[in-house]
């Protein structure tokens, strides 16, 4: 299966901060090599992340989620299998427009682990920002 395939699969949302704690901490317990790790905000990553540097940003992950996300619920941290997790997506808090996924363009998740290597979703799914021109502001 392809990435953009895997991307739009289907994703268990992880509500419970307990749940949220365990699959970070169990990635980071026992960080593996195979993993690609892709901050949409940078460009795409062409090779696997190592493992110190997997555990470091999935610490600073969790710490933003923790300080930023001030809700009794997770709900911004994606898998495709809690057991076995091969794609995982990650919303940072910071970027939610005005409801998680149910906008007309839902925002794109910031953080993206997985085992595929990735293409851009930005230029794939992030919505098309429209011209505020002169004669777009009679229409």
């Amino acid at each position: 299966m392809d990435y953009l395939t895997e991307f739009q699969g289907r994703f268990i949302g992880i509500m419970q901060w307990d749940d949220c704690d365990a699959l970070l901490e169990k990635l980071i317990a026992n960080p593996a090599n195979d993993w690609y790790f892709y901050d949409t905000l940078l460009p795409l990553p062409q090779r696997t992340i190592n493992t110190d540097d997997l555990v470091k940003k999935l610490i600073k992950i969790h710490d933003i989620l923790k300080a930023e996300h001030q809700e009794r619920y997770c709900g911004i941290v994606y898998v495709d299998d809690l057991e076995n997790p091969t794609f995982i997506k990650i919303f940072n808090p910071n970027n939610l427009g005005k409801a998680c996924g149910s906008s007309e363009n839902p925002p794109i998740p910031q953080w993206l682990l997985s085992k595929t290597k990735p293409e851009d979703v930005i230029e794939k799914f992030a919505p098309v920002i429209e011209s505020k021109g002169f004669i777009s502001k009679f229409f």
